[in-house]
């Protein structure tokens, strides 16, 4: 019998695991690769193979659409970590109009990292954990704007991010921050997640997202939601890890071969199935967990 808990986790990760899928997860898709909307119908090479894209705005959408399912799916799962936390949501914006000596495309690959290390000194000084996730919204002028949900105990008040504290610096010394209670934090996450297209071009060394203080109960949920969907198929939460880029199973140290292969056909690469692709067993991760525990 599992716990209550266990199958409020599990919907939880079941719920992660439908909308990662209608985000645009494509099954048996390898890493990198981008498989394109029609199929191959010239009578040249096989049906059941895929053709794949190189184009450089597919391949952003691809990545988009991951980094959306992780931003979703850590929302609830920090939601779930933290339930009694307030959420604060941050704005970091730079300064356009130069008052601090510094101008809106100023942006280094370092000043958001640097901010949230100073975040996690003042936030060690004071003995809470340090849950976050962070997006970053690129606007039409090439400007970077950072939003962050923080999750903070009620009793502590954050200073605000680009004011100077006793015996520290501001956490974001580079413009303007907006501090405000989040409501529904994944939903304004979200919001902004949904401006991002395979049409932004981020700066070189940008990074787009970040996700911090998942506990331990919750990391290998989000880890299984990021497996090919092939081997979701055939695994469930814990049971497969990745090593320097292969499938392992944990118990048994098998290393998992992928359904599919890359083939080359007239300039194309087309991705091939070799064996029969595994059948989808479950919802999610939990399912069976739930269906054990209602029967």
């Amino acid at each position: 019998m599992v716990g209550q808990s266990h199958v409020e986790h599990g919907q939880a990760a079941n719920t992660a695991a439908a909308h990662a899928r209608s985000a645009g997860a494509e099954a048996g898709a390898a890493g990198g690769l981008v498989s394109s909307e029609t199929s191959v119908r010239d009578g040249l090479v096989p049906e059941s193979w895929i053709p794949v894209t190189s184009d450089p705005v597919r391949i952003r959408e691809r990545r988009v659409k991951r980094l959306r399912r992780n931003v979703w799916a850590a929302g609830r799962l920090l939601k779930l970590s933290a339930p009694r936390d307030r959420v604060l949501f941050v704005t970091l914006t730079y300064d356009t109009r130069g008052t601090l000596g510094r101008g809106a495309h100023d942006w280094q690959p370092r000043h958001l990292p640097d901010a949230m290390k100073r975040y996690r000194r003042w936030a060690k000084g004071l003995g809470i954990p340090v849950r976050y996730v962070w997006v970053a919204e690129l606007q039409q002028s090439g400007t970077m704007h950072y939003h962050i949900a923080l999750w903070v105990p009620r009793h502590v008040t954050m200073p605000k991010w680009d004011k100077a504290g006793p015996g520290r610096g501001p956490f974001w010394p580079h413009g303007m921050t907006r501090t405000e209670v989040a409501r529904d934090c994944v939903g304004y996450l979200m919001k902004y997640m949904s401006k991002v297209g395979g049409y932004h071009v981020y700066p070189k060394g940008a990074r787009i997202y970040g996700i911090g203080g998942v506990d331990r109960v919750f990391a290998p949920i989000r880890s299984w939601l990021n497996l090919p969907e092939w081997c979701k198929a055939l695994h469930g939460v814990g049971e497969v890890v990745t090593r320097f880029g292969r499938r392992v199973v944990r118990e048994t140290g098998e290393i998992l071969a992928s359904p599919w292969r890359r083939v080359f056909h007239r300039g194309r690469m087309f991705l091939c199935p070799v064996g029969p692709l595994p059948q989808r067993w479950a919802d999610g991760p939990f399912s069976s967990w739930s269906s054990v525990t209602h029967a």
